[in-house]
């Protein structure tokens, strides 16, 4: 039987395969460049002109360079919500969102069993990677996200299917490099939330199946990644669009807001693209004080360059991890003739910085929970253990290090530490 660790992750996604006794992270897709990654960004490309259905780095490319048809991002944000049980029609079908699901684990699933070569039996056993909490306020939401979950595994084909908190993982990850017992602190900041998990490690204690004396606290919030692109968007790019913009019947209100923060959010930028949604908005640029802003948003939502647009946004993003500056080329999201009044949209570190701040005061103040969950201070951690791709931001590394200036800091892999653990769980459980 061979076993595997999946960590479907909202912005990117993972799979680690257990072969003979050696373990290893499942090349998955080639990049632009031809190089093989251990990563899948979570995504679906349904494509209007046939049954195909492209993931990963394909379908973002699929979409972005306008082929018609529709692309589905961060889907993992459905789980936990009171609408995970909705669906949404693609084309003339209609689909369950845990169908969405299971399509894309359902290829990850593939993927390894191809690089595992035929003469391997299918993948059986899995365990799957979860957050901390799904739903943050509602215990009974939170429980039936990973019954969907577990049930989309198994539709998917796998036989035994358990889980293990993603920062849990991400511990049991660098534990393989702890030399003496430690105190950690796990700080996992996705693209959906961010999870906290405070464990004594060892090279002893990593020998036990049962770590449960070894976890000390566990928290999890629901912020990550995708709120902080949201939130730049909102600041830096939307103005050029029309947000906050008065009408010019009434110059005491603004332009509705809600048009804008659809469009700054992968899973609600479909909602646009309506006929409903052209209606509104053409009848509300009869009113507003700058039609040219209005005109570009409508242009952009014909275009259907909703998601192009919040890629940009999150490659400035991560640009502005280790510059001052990004510029975003508004241009490219327009054919040459259409003009723009400005074609560079510049945003700048001490932006997102500015914008990040209200979400960063909330992850750490959840870092005290997980804490005071232990009685312990930040001066009793002995390691802080980052992982996560929001965990490179320079707002969060010098939070980090401003509240725990006495531990060690230690970086994982951003992609793939979660994975590797479990990974690792998963020779545990059903070795």
């Amino acid at each position: 039987m061979t076993i595997c660790g999946l960590d479907f992750g909202t912005s990117n996604s993972t799979i680690g395969v257990s072969v003979n006794n050696e373990q290893t992270m499942v090349p998955l897709e080639q990049d632009i460049n031809g190089e093989w990654k251990t990563t899948l960004p979570s995504a679906l490309f349904f494509d209007d002109e046939s049954d195909h259905i492209a993931f990963g780095r394909d379908a973002i490319t699929r979409y972005t360079r306008g082929e018609p048809g529709r692309l589905m991002r961060s889907m993992k944000n459905l789980l936990g919500q009171s609408t995970m049980n909705g669906s949404t029609q693609v084309k003339n079908k209609l689909y369950t969102y845990d169908q969405i699901i299971g399509f894309f684990v359902e290829s990850l699933k593939q993927r390894a069993e191809a690089h595992i070569s035929s003469e391997t039996s299918s993948l059986q056993s899995v365990v799957m990677g979860r957050p901390v909490h799904f739903n943050d306020t509602d215990p009974a939401l939170d429980s039936a996200a990973e019954e969907h979950l577990a049930s989309i595994a198994k539709i998917a084909g796998f036989k035994e299917v358990s889980f293990q908190f993603e920062p849990i993982a991400a511990a049991l990850d660098y534990e393989k490099q702890v030399r003496s017992e430690e105190l950690a602190l796990i700080i996992d900041i996705g693209g959906g939330t961010a999870d906290f998990t405070l464990i004594r490690l060892s090279p002893e204690r990593q020998q036990q199946d049962n770590r449960h004396d070894d976890l000390l606290g566990n928290h999890g919030i629901h912020i990550g990644g995708n709120d902080f692109d949201c939130r730049l968007s909102i600041e830096g790019v939307m103005p050029e669009f029309g947000l906050g913009m008065p009408m010019s019947d009434r110059p005491s209100m603004l332009m509705p807001s809600r048009y804008y923060y659809d469009l700054a959010t992968w899973h609600k930028i479909h909602l646009l693209y309506t006929p409903t949604v052209k209606r509104e908005l053409q009848q509300l640029r009869l009113n507003v004080s700058d039609k040219h802003k209005m005109d570009n948003l409508l242009e952009l939502l014909h275009n259907r360059k909703g998601h192009r647009l919040a890629s940009l946004v999150e490659a400035a993003k991560i640009e502005l991890s280790s510059k001052f500056e990004s510029t975003i080329d508004l241009q490219s999201l327009f054919s040459a003739d259409w003009e723009l009044e400005s074609g560079n949209c510049v945003l700048t570190q001490q932006q997102l910085n500015n914008v990040l701040s209200s979400d960063i005061e909330k992850i750490f103040l959840a870092v005290d929970e997980t804490l005071n969950q232990a009685a312990l201070s930040s001066q009793d951690i002995n390691t802080v253990f980052t992982t996560g791709g929001s965990t490179a931001l320079p707002i969060v590394k010098d939070c980090i290090n401003n509240k725990f200036p006495h531990a060690r800091i230690m970086e994982g892999d951003l992609y793939n530490s979660v994975g590797s653990g479990l990974l690792m769980e998963s020779v545990k459980r059903y070795r």
